[in-house]
Formats: C-alpha cells, sequence, structure tokens
C-alpha cells in the first residue's frame, strides 16, 4: 500500500510538472498549498492527539480548463478517549482508521463561463456542502456532515471519496451545486473496494444538489440527497444563516431523512458566531436520535451536543483553536476540551 501510494504521489507530481510548464506557456500560473491541522483532545482523564496533512495544486491548461488535486494524509496517536459519543466531534479524526496518503479531490474543472462549471474525477461531498464560513468555524462532524446523510448513506465525506460530477451555477445572489457520485466510496486507493469505481449497478449512485440564496451578509441554503440503492434515504435539509449585526451571524439548521427503518431520522441545531478583529467565537448546539439496529430496533439513542469554541488567527499563516464540547448521550454527560492548531502556506 504505501509502495503504491509513493507511485501514485510520484505521477502526480509528474503530472503537476508537466501541467506547470504547460501553464507558464499560456500565461496561466498554478498555485500550490499545504495544510496541517493538528489537535490534542481530552476527556479530562486521557489525551490523545490527531493530525492530518493535506496537499493541493490548481494547474490551469487555459482559462476554460484546470486540473484540481488534493491528497490527504492521516493518523492519530491512541484509538479512543472514553467518550461514547453519536456524532464525533471532531471532523479530522479518523479513529481506527489509518490514512497514509489518500486522494480527497483529483480531477478536471471546465470553467464554461463566469457563471456555470463542472468537474469532473475523485471528490468529496464536504468539498462543496455544509462548508460554509460559520459551519466550518465548528469542529463537529455534524457540522461537517448532518447525521441524516451520514448514518444513512454511505456519503464520500472525509475521508473518503468518490468518483463523480459536480456542477455549479454561481450568479448574483443565487448559488446552486448537483452533484453525483458512485454509490460507494472508498479512502484506498487500489484493492477492489477503491475510490476510483464507477459501478452504478452494483454500488447504485448518490446524488446531492442544493442552492443557496445571499441577501448582504446572510446566506440560506436548501438541499436534498438520495442514493439509488435499495437501501435509499431521501433527505432534505434547511439551514439559513441570519447576520444580526455586520459581525454577529446565528444559525439554524434542520434536516430530516425519509423512510423506516433508518439510523437517523432528525437532526436540528441553533448556533452564532461572532467576530472581533482576528478572533471568531461561536456555540453550536444541537439535537439527533439513533437507532441501533444491531442491539435493540426498537431503542433510540438521543444525543444533545454543545461546542464552545474560539478560533485566534495569530497570522495569516497560523491559527489556535481552542474547544470544549459538552455531550450528553442517554442521559450520560461527557466534556471533551480540545486545542486545535492549523498552519496554512
Amino acid at each position: 500500500m504505501e509502495k503504491t501510494a509513493l507511485i501514485l504521489f510520484a505521477l502526480i507530481a509528474g503530472s503537476i510538472g508537466l501541467m506547470a510548464q504547460e501553464a507558464d506557456s499560456t500565461s496561466l500560473r498554478p498555485s500550490f498549498g499545504v495544510d496541517y491541522t493538528g489537535e490534542v483532545q481530552t476527556d479530562f482523564e486521557r489525551f490523545r492527539q490527531a493530525n492530518l496533512l493535506e496537499l493541493k495544486a490548481d494547474i490551469p491548461f487555459s482559462k476554460a480548463l484546470s486540473f484540481q488535486v488534493s491528497t490527504i494524509t492521516a493518523w492519530t496517536t491512541r484509538p479512543y478517549l472514553d467518550v461514547n459519543d453519536l456524532q464525533v466531534f471532531s471532523n479530522i479524526d479518523v479513529y481506527a482508521l489509518r490514512v497514509p496518503f489518500s486522494l480527497a479531490v483529483a480531477g478536471f474543472t471546465w470553467q464554461m463561463n463566469d457563471r456555470h462549471s463542472l468537474f469532473a474525477g475523485i471528490r468529496r461531498v464536504d468539498e462543496d456542502y455544509f462548508c460554509s464560513d460559520v459551519m466550518g468555524l465548528f469542529t463537529n462532524s455534524s457540522c461537517g456532515i448532518f447525521p441524516t446523510l451520514s448514518y444513512n448513506e454511505h456519503a464520500n465525506t472525509f475521508p473518503f471519496a468518490a468518483m463523480g460530477l459536480h456542477y455549479v451555477y454561481d450568479h448574483k445572489n443565487i448559488c446552486l451545486q448537483a452533484s453525483l457520485y458512485n454509490g460507494d466510496c472508498d479512502y484506498h486507493l487500489t484493492g477492489r473496494y477503491n475510490m476510483f469505481r464507477v459501478c452504478p449497478q452494483s454500488d447504485g449512485v448518490f446524488a446531492i444538489g442544493q442552492v443557496e440564496y445571499r441577501h448582504r451578509d446572510s446566506h440560506y441554503y436548501l438541499g436534498g440527497s438520495l442514493n439509488s440503492g435499495p437501501d435509499s434515504a431521501p433527505t432534505m435539509w434547511a439551514y439559513a444563516e441570519q447576520a444580526l449585526m455586520p459581525n454577529l451571524t446565528m444559525i439554524l439548521v434542520y434536516s430530516h431523512a425519509f423512510g423506516k427503518r433508518l439510523y437517523c431520522n432528525d437532526f436540528c441545531g441553533i448556533g452564532a458566531r461572532y467576530v472581533y478583529k482576528r478572533a471568531e467565537f461561536g456555540i453550536f448546539s444541537d439535537f439527533t436520535s439513533v437507532v441501533d439496529f444491531e442491539e435493540d430496533p426498537s431503542d433510540e439513542i438521543d444525543e444533545f451536543a454543545t461546542e464552545f469554541v474560539c478560533e485566534l488567527h495569530l497570522t495569516d499563516y497560523l491559527s489556535v483553536k481552542p474547544v470544549l464540547h459538552i455531550i450528553t448521550t442517554d442521559d450520560e454527560t461527557k466534556y471533551v476540551g480540545m486545542l486545535r492548531v492549523k498552519l496554512s502556506f
């Protein structure tokens, strides 16, 4: 696996070099980026560390056609803390998984004009959905993808990716997105089940779409998803980021999955973000209910989770984010503290 990853990385690097030469010949400049995110987690009895390294490149062939690639490497120092949360308090944590090298994005974007674009290749849902500035402040995984999707669908969200198409229409105060992915996803580059699979007959097709309406500093979202497989669970969601003042935004979230024998039918949340100079402060509380069909299909597990977060942008390249999670699962309350550091170049 490691040998394959190194070979693939060398091929990507070679391709980037060739594309960079082509980009220079057309006076278009490629862009490259490196992001490292590391965090220390504690349940106030033991400690744990999670790490995520992302390498990114955007190589234009012309004004209309470009190639994007983004890789991830993720690892942790121990399997678990003593927190049996349903929603996963850290959105960079791979827990028992080890991801030495994988792809988050690898494909081509055709910029048809200033309004329409189409991407084809490897991609993750959370590259485009549930990733607004307010949502992006919080570390709870439910802010990155709602549990009505992540529990019921094998959605291609971190660290999983899948082959697909992603279309965007963006003009003035309207942004429309629609995506079509292979119904199964993975983080492996090789093997029978890998992220390059295109098998709609056996895996089904995962479709997701969203419309965003922008009014001044407020944003309003309405979206839905559907998997064509036999256990499909149509899902809809709506959330609003309402600007109350120039530096204060309130967020309201609701999502529902339609169908019987689903792990999660409903998710709702409320929160706010306040910006003061180079600091952001946020609070987000949510509720969801999950059924464990393996243990007792008639027993629903309720979870209330609240996150307090502060992000300090120390420089243009460095930010520090202390976080406190208060998680109540089936009347048992747990506390998780985190300190996240992010370096971006």
